[in-house]
């Protein structure tokens, strides 16, 4: 790809004390400009310093650049020279700038490989070092002329007069300057906000954020369902049927394979009950579109054996609905979903129906043609209930390096045409996961008590917790109880870069940060209602009371809740 810019100036920065409308503070705002050169490593700029939390992270702020002519516009504005570094920069340089950069996107500068995170979104202390009236940080955002901030992939040096070359950009994702007017600007344009959100490089937390500036500033957000019509029923095994529907992508983030929708139905007295299935088909790709408004999406429904006087949504699907029947059915959701640089193998473990969130994700990387070690351990009771058998054969067949090994727990006797790596009984799980690269991810889905296994031994194996996925699949029977916290667990505060030992005497989380830290995040009620005290989960697993409804996945109520594994939070 052909070089598209040029490093000029480059600065760091050092926390010094200062006084801002009378009060005192420590920034890095000011900067030591003209430097030889800047290494990076894998967070950040060595030597440079963030005065101030930030909402991604620092590593997510490792180096702020800033194009040159935006000098210029900016002189013009204020009718003055201003000095090079005064927006407190890493590197000025040349070439494309906020409108016609992506989130997401490469880019090499000298020998270090970054990428594109989010636009700067300026505070008061802007309009302290520029010597500007209050209101100048709002006129540089709605400008678009913002810099870019990004984490560094590949650590290296940058030097005056370096290249700056773009190695990558999905047209998927949105500009930064679009980015920049959705986080900072007036209401935006329907298909704007959902270009904006459904880029698949924009951080979870940015979408978390979106949303709630959405609410404050009085828009509807909040999903709905969509009146769909059933195309077709179709028998899968003798307890399954696969169900396919219409329904128009939803405005934000477009479903991921893994991810499921809430579907629901009207029972004869009007009253409508919802249960979540995973997505078969879906249009997870643009390719799979076609340039339809209304494409086909497809969810597997088991049978399930319960108490005649029971209510059961999946038992009232597979009596009662048929092709033209109206359902209903909400976007999209759920974390159960590939990484995004999938570099490693990959090992999935299902039981019965949990093969359906896997069977798309096994289809997306037979798209993708990824030529690394797949394995899937299969465990189905016998032979006539192996959901999507002939499905997962022929993906196998598609992926450079598949083991398939199917495991059938109440047949001791296998069918005559049973390929030699179907087994009678249950798989050894432990030699399985120890048996994995440390490196390989592990996805689980199936019963309870077997993604309970599967995560203790992953556990006991000293695993990195990051690499598991699981997703329960909650029957229409009572709810499981909620997992029991640790005893001790290992805390970074990712947006200060504290770390710490949380004890269970500590109680909560809240109760830790304050009484081991200067941090004091706002909170209410203090038993999980009002939401205050949210935060970003950026890695680990958290346990709740019994009587507390968790937040998203990304999200963790700090007021209530109990680390179950090592954590690393963001305070925003």
């Amino acid at each position: 790809m052909a070089t598209t810019g040029q490093a000029l100036d480059l600065y760091v920065g050092h926390s010094k004390p200062v006084e801002i409308d009378g009060r005192p503070e420590v920034t890095a705002f000011a900067r030591t400009g003209h430097v030889s050169s800047i290494e990076l490593d894998l967070s950040g700029i060595v030597g440079n310093e963030l005065g101030t939390a930030r909402r991604l992270g620092k590593i997510n702020h490792a180096i702020y650049l800033f194009h040159a002519d935006h000098y210029r516009h900016y002189e013009d504005v204020l009718k003055r020279p201003i000095n090079p570094g005064q927006f407190a920069e890493n590197v000025t340089y040349t070439g494309p700038d906020e409108n016609s950069l992506r989130i997401g996107d490469h880019i090499r500068i000298g020998t270090a490989l970054v990428e594109l995170t989010i636009p700067r979104i300026p505070c008061y202390k802007m309009a302290h070092f520029l010597q500007t009236e209050a209101g100048f940080p709002s006129l540089f955002s709605a400008s678009g002329r913002t810099g870019i901030y990004a984490r560094v992939i590949e650590a290296g040096v940058i030097k005056p007069g370096d290249s700056l070359t773009v190695t990558k950009s999905d047209p998927r994702n949105a500009l930064i300057s679009e980015l920049n007017m959705v986080l900072t600007g007036p209401a935006p344009a329907a298909d704007l906000l959902a270009r904006v959100k459904s880029s698949p490089a924009l951080f979870d937390a940015l979408r978390l954020q979106i949303n709630e500036r959405m609410t404050m500033l009085g828009l509807d957000n909040e999903p709905r369902a969509q009146t769909v019509k059933i195309l077709e029923c179709k028998q899968e095994c003798d307890d399954v049927i696969s169900v396919a529907f219409r329904m128009s992508c939803p405005s934000g983030q477009p479903p991921k394979p893994g991810q499921f929708v809430t579907f629901g139905i009207e029972d004869e007295d009007g009253n409508r009950h919802f249960r979540c299935y995973s997505l078969i088909e879906a249009p997870f790709t643009p390719d799979t579109d076609n340039n339809d408004d209304s494409p086909v999406w497809r969810i597997a429904v088991k049978r399930r054996p319960v108490d005649e006087s029971t209510f059961s949504v999946s038992n009232w699907i597979h009596d009662r609905v048929g092709m033209d029947t109206t359902c209903f059915a909400f976007p999209p959701a759920g974390d159960f979903t590939l990484p995004d640089d999938l570099t490693a193998g990959i090992s999935f473990i299902a039981g019965g129906i949990g093969i359906t969130p896997i069977l798309a994700q096994l289809r997306e990387l037979a798209r993708q043609r990824f030529d690394g070690p797949v394995t899937l351990i299969y465990v189905v009771p016998d032979s006539n209930h192996i959901p999507f058998r002939d499905d997962v054969i022929a993906l196998g067949e598609s992926l450079a390096q598949f083991d398939l090994r199917l495991y059938l727990t109440r047949q001791e006797n296998l069918p005559v045409d049973a390929p030699g790596t179907w087994q009678s009984g249950y798989p050894d799980l432990v030699r399985h996961i120890s048996s994995q690269d440390e490196t390989s991810h592990l996805f689980v889905c199936g019963p309870a008590p077997m993604i309970e296994a599967v995560r203790t031994i992953h556990t006991t194996l000293d695993r990195l917790t990051s690499h598991l996925h699981f997703e329960l699949f909650a029957s229409d029977s009572p709810a499981l109880p909620p997992r029991v916290g640790i005893k001790q667990a290992k805390i970074t505060i990712a947006s200060t870069g504290y770390q710490g030992i949380w004890n269970q005497k500590d109680g909560s989380l809240l109760n830790w940060i304050e009484s081991h830290t200067e941090l004091r995040p706002p909170a209410a009620c203090r038993s999980g209602l009002c939401r205050t005290c949210r935060a970003d989960l950026r890695r680990g697993e958290v346990a709740y009371p019994p009587n507390v409804s968790p937040p998203p996945t990304s999200s963790i109520l700090l007021c209530c809740a109990h680390p179950a594994s090592d954590l690393e939070i963001d305070l925003s």
